[in-house]
């Protein structure tokens, strides 16, 4: 179980970590939480943080940048190398969102 410190209580919640393209050039990960929606973020102490009554998903989350790969299998390997400095590596695609992966640890 993943767990993150709300800022606003810091008390620590349960979180399920996903990946989000931030746009159409899939080279953009926003980091969030697939129970709440919201950004997560890593601070210095490498715990995980979110802001669970801010929506700005764009600003209160990691972002993973430069994904790139030449097809589908080039590129989630793009994204799981960057993925593994975090601990995780990309899992199902969210077919009805249509724009997310679960996160599973690596």
């Amino acid at each position: 179980m993943t767990t993150a410190i709300d800022i606003n209580t810091n008390e620590n919640i349960s979180i399920k970590p996903i990946a989000i393209y931030q746009s159409d050039a899939f080279d953009v990960l926003l980091l969030a939480d697939a129970n709440t929606g919201k950004g997560i973020w890593r601070g210095f102490d490498y715990q995980w943080y979110t802001d669970p009554e801010d929506g700005d998903l764009d600003h209160d989350s990691d972002k993973i940048e430069d994904v790139y790969g030449a097809d589908e299998e080039e590129w989630e390997a793009a994204a799981n190398a960057k993925l593994a400095e975090y601990g995780f590596k990309l899992g199902d695609f969210d077919e009805k969102a249509g724009d997310r992966y679960m996160l599973v640890e690596a």
